[in-house]
């Protein structure tokens, strides 16, 4: 009869009750399945349509997180302040028609890197105003242990694109072509609009619920907009750099996107196709499998800390990450298509398996500490320390891939990412056994 009542409750809280939820989890899942193609088809535009050189190549990845850093911080008011599903309609469609682009100018005979730089540029900006759309949105449908059990799925449904799509990127490209290949992937851009059209709720924005009796100029009122995102800002990033914890935690992860920006996924994607020879298709599989390591980790992430220490794994899990530029580098083509396959497959769900590690415990770890008035300012804050890194690390990437070449600039990477936990080292997290009781003010 327990059981019976426990099976009850859960289906009353089962999000996928409801029709606008199918509908929004189908359009992020159509979404994400074409950001994973995207993600494999673009170097292998640059490799094989382009010919492009190896620090054009690094610049890639630097494109596409640019806006990121730029427009971080700022974007969620500005979302906060819009409906947010035209927002998300709006950045698919854009996302369509920027893909389109690549494979028109490869028809017109003018498609050169500027062009794929800038198309990433603009997808990243996409991508960002979807990405923090999104997360607004769903809560807005659902309340309770309903979005606890939606944010579940989500993440299960993205590790599932992670495993399919860079296949499929890989297969597609192999068949039809890099440029073909994105004709291909601006469709699921496309669906994505149209199930987010059919998705049936009256949303309210601050515009709405602002009393009438006050009548603004429109210059006053971007004034005090300004002001109040200025000070949120100041807030967050205060609050971060003053814990020490947090502090470390977002030097060690500015370090790894720095130096992770030198050995970039887009430079991955070069040595493998131009060092070791691999297919599109092979290249597509060996980086699927890097999401497999992600699972796992993410599911033992609780259970490994808890049994050795919070502090202490979110290290072990720093440490374990720089296997993948390293052990990259070390596979050489002489050892066969086979073994060069088989290990490509091991370091990526090692260092995926560390990633996890390290991500899970981290974010717990600081949404425990930081009270609920402060957890936007603060992940805002986060994030974009951390990201800064990255398109300043693709910059020195490019110049040591042109200079040195591809396995150089991997080593440099990873030695890079070897030290990028240190400022955790002397943070004093490695004395934190356990996560913290929640803060709430």
């Amino acid at each position: 009869m327990r059981g019976l009542r426990s099976r009850l409750r859960l289906g009353a809280e089962d999000p996928f009750r409801d029709a606008n939820i199918r509908l929004l989890f189908g359009a992020q899942g159509v979404s994400s399945l074409g950001t994973q193609v995207s993600n494999i088809a673009f170097p292998l535009i640059a490799i094989d349509v382009i010919q492009a050189s190896n620090g054009s190549i690094a610049l890639m990845q630097g494109a596409f997180m640019v806006p990121f850093v730029l427009f971080g911080l700022p974007v969620g008011a500005i979302v906060d302040r819009r409906a947010r599903r035209p927002v998300l309609i709006a950045m698919d469609l854009v996302r369509m028609g920027a893909l389109l682009f690549v494979p028109a100018a490869a028809l017109a005979g003018v498609l050169q890197m500027p062009v794929l730089l800038f198309v990433l540029f603009v997808m990243g900006t996409c991508s960002l105003m979807y990405d923090v759309a999104h997360q607004s949105f769903l809560p807005s449908l659902l309340r309770g242990g309903g979005l606890a059990t939606a944010n579940s799925r989500l993440i299960t449904m993205e590790a599932g694109t992670g495993v399919v799509g860079p296949s499929i990127a890989g297969l597609a490209v192999a068949r039809l072509g890099g440029p073909l290949a994105l004709i291909v992937d601006s469709f699921s851009y496309l669906i994505s609009a149209l199930m987010l059209r059919r998705v049936q709720h009256l949303e309210v924005t601050p515009d709405d619920e602002a009393p009438r009796s006050i009548a603004l100029s429109r210059s006053q009122a971007m004034r005090r907009a300004w002001i109040s995102l200025r000070n949120d800002v100041r807030e967050g990033l205060s609050w971060v750099i003053g814990n020490p914890h947090l502090r470390g935690n977002a030097a060690a992860a500015l370090l790894f996107n720095f130096f992770g920006g030198i050995a970039s996924a887009p430079l991955l994607i070069a040595y493998a196709r131009r060092e070791l020879a691999l297919p599109p298709e092979l290249i597509g599989l060996i980086l699927g499998a890097g999401i497999i390591g992600l699972v796992v980790g993410s599911s033992a992430a609780g259970s490994i800390a808890a049994r050795f220490g919070v502090g202490r794994t979110i290290i072990a899990g720093g440490f374990i990450l720089p296997i993948l530029p390293l052990g990259f580098a070390l596979i050489d083509v002489s050892m066969g298509p086979l073994l060069v396959t088989v290990l490509a497959i091991a370091v990526q769900i090692v260092a995926f398996f560390g990633a996890a590690l390290f991500h899970v415990n981290q974010v717990t770890y600081r949404q425990l500490v930081t009270p609920d008035r402060l957890l936007g300012r603060m992940n805002a804050s986060m994030k974009w320390l951390m990201l800064l890194g990255l398109p300043l690390g693709t910059i020195v990437g490019s110049v040591v891939a042109d200079s040195a070449g591809l396995r150089a600039a991997l080593f440099v990477g990873s030695i890079g990412v070897l030290v990028a936990p240190l400022p955790l080292l002397v943070s004093g997290i490695s004395a934190v056994e356990r996560q913290p009781e929640r803060v709430r003010t």
